[in-house]
């Protein structure tokens, strides 16, 4: 059946859309569009697949690509969502013969949320602080996205891709002026900065347009891959009201800094995520089992500054000094937070940390010497496995904001990084694998700056299979062995290095040379692991003035 076209006084804005869809298609230009379950980008969708429906009708079956982006810590109802939405756009390209595919990206291991926060690498985002999650799991994951489409599609005889989104002149002043600087437009292609094509088919449309749409699927009128239904409930559950019209109204003016209506559960940017509560106090036999996500969410919030939770003996040592000042989150933090995770995990049923996310986090704690080896694998099993269960605290309001506490600078000088010094420390070297090198272990190799170590493989950071396989064989072997004072520990990351599990990023096995050398000395002169404040100040050759001192 051909999908109706409902026309007003004159061309409509649909029928007009429609036409300028069809153009790019009918010349050749494949087009990627950009999706993300939300209503301007599901109507979007419904738009280009009504249009390519029609063209494969006509023998012409230029390629459609969906390209989504699951930030591996959406809202589970969004995600749930998202796959559901799918599985109909895939069956209707399969019904109406339409040559496409949707793609998903997600963020790399190293950058998902787990093994940042969890892991120690950076603090989440908060109000006042530099946010690059928004970029790093959404703008990067789609742009790797787009250029694996692109290079698919190349040398096939098709003209360039064009890139389709569903940005609106009305969703704000400032995205309207940043449209019209960009020169888009809805009814030709354009090229944006870095000379891609581009085009913006639902630029003009107002918010009614694109409810009358959806409600215009929804009610069979117009024929499309999904009735929406399911996109109605999500907006009208996460605004708390029982239209989908008035939430998503309501909610506009809470929508997260990444201009999301619904995000990330761990969004920590906001001081409250209003839709997570809103589905929760909306229905709580259908959305209850998020209270574990929104009470984990909530306190991370809440303790953005408590400056117990920090970790203050910083990673750089500039001009012989280590400053000593609230930094990233102190080893004791990071053990409460998986445990506060893994049992969000256990509660909810959603899944937070993998099992390459937990190898991952404990080859970081291990490579930076904030805990012992294997800790990372001693507290998965004492949750997932043992049933202990670890809630974070409901405080009553946050931690008032304060100044950021600077205890001083500790001299250490350049013998760490000095091999004639006998305070250097050993870093990307291992005896035993030294030994055969001959025959089935690693050689030396130089680096660029002319220190020596292992010449490993570089490629995954973490290999999935062999970190089930560890979770699987060796897991329990290693989290029982004994932590001595004589234990290293950074061999938590050696042992995960000669498995083959772990393996330097590409072109890294030099910085992560300074890094084990840097945990092996820390750990030699007591400045790795948990180090209080009043232990460190006193360790301080300059000692900044104390607050109380300031007055």
């Amino acid at each position: 059946m051909e999908a109706a076209v409902v026309e007003l006084q004159g061309p409509s804005t649909e029928a007009l859309t429609l036409q300028s869809i069809e153009r790019v298609l009918a010349a050749g230009h494949p087009l990627l569009v950009a999706w993300s379950s939300g209503k301007d980008s599901s109507e979007l969708a419904n738009l280009v697949l009504t249009a390519a429906a029609k063209l494969a009708r006509q023998g012409i079956k230029t390629p459609v690509v969906f390209n989504h982006s699951n930030t591996l810590v959406e809202n589970p109802v969004i995600v749930a969502h998202a796959r559901a939405e799918i599985r109909k756009i895939e069956a209707f390209m399969r019904r109406h013969g339409i040559v496409g595919s949707v793609n998903v990206g997600s963020p790399s291991l190293s950058q998902s949320w787990a093994v940042r926060v969890i892991g120690g690498r950076a603090l989440p985002p908060f109000p006042d602080t530099r946010r690059d999650c928004s970029d790093d799991w959404k703008v990067k994951v789609g742009e790797r996205t787009l250029r694996l489409v692109m290079k698919g599609l190349a040398g096939k005889g098709y003209a360039d891709p064009v890139v389709c989104t569903g940005v609106r002149l009305d969703e704000s002043a400032e995205r309207a002026a940043a449209i019209r600087a960009r020169g888009e437009r809805s009814d030709r292609i354009w090229s944006n900065a870095e000379g891609r094509l581009m085009l913006s088919p639902i630029l003009e449309w107002g918010i009614d347009d694109i409810w009358w749409y959806v409600g215009m699927c929804n009610a069979g009128v117009i024929d499309s891959y999904s009735d929406f239904a399911d996109v109605m409930r999500v907006y009208r559950d996460g605004g708390g009201t029982s239209c989908a019209v008035v939430s998503d109204m309501a909610m506009a003016k809470f929508s997260k800094p990444c201009s999301s209506r619904f995000g990330c559960w761990t969004c920590t940017a906001v001081a409250k995520d209003k839709s997570l509560v809103n589905m929760i106090e909306s229905d709580e036999a259908q959305y209850g089992y998020l209270r574990p996500l929104s009470r984990l969410r909530d306190f991370i919030a809440d303790t953005q500054y408590d400056w117990d939770r920090r970790h203050f003996v910083q990673r750089t040592i500039k001009d012989g000094y280590i400053n000593v000042s609230a930094d990233t989150y102190s080893p004791a933090m990071l053990r409460e937070l998986l445990r506060y995770t893994l049992t969000a995990q256990c509660d909810s049923g959603v899944e937070i940390v993998t099992e390459a996310m937990l190898v991952a986090i404990d080859a970081r704690w291990s490579l930076y010497a904030l805990n012992p080896p294997f800790e990372a694998i001693r507290i998965w099993i004492d949750v997932m496995e043992r049933g202990a269960r670890y809630y974070p605290p409901e405080l009553e309001q946050p931690f008032p904001k304060t100044e950021v506490p600077v205890l001083g600078k500790i001299f250490v000088g350049k013998d760490w990084d000095d091999e004639a010094s006998p305070m250097y420390a050993d870093g990307l070297r291992h005896p035993v694998w030294e030994m055969f090198s001959e025959s089935c272990g690693p050689g030396l190799r130089t680096f660029n700056n002319g220190k020596v170590g292992l010449d490993l493989d570089e490629g995954m950071e973490i290999d999935d299979e062999g970190a089930s396989d560890f979770m699987c064989f060796m897991a329990h072997e290693k989290a029982a062995e004994p932590i001595t004072p004589r234990t290293r520990w950074i061999e938590g990351y050696y042992f995960y290095l000669a498995l083959g599990t772990v393996c330097p990023a590409k072109g890294q096995s030099s910085t992560v040379d300074s890094l084990l050398r840097r945990a092996n000395w820390r750990q030699d002169v007591n400045l790795h692991g948990d180090r209080t404040r009043d232990e460190l100040r006193a360790r301080c050759d300059v000692r900044a003035p104390l607050q109380a001192d300031l007055f």
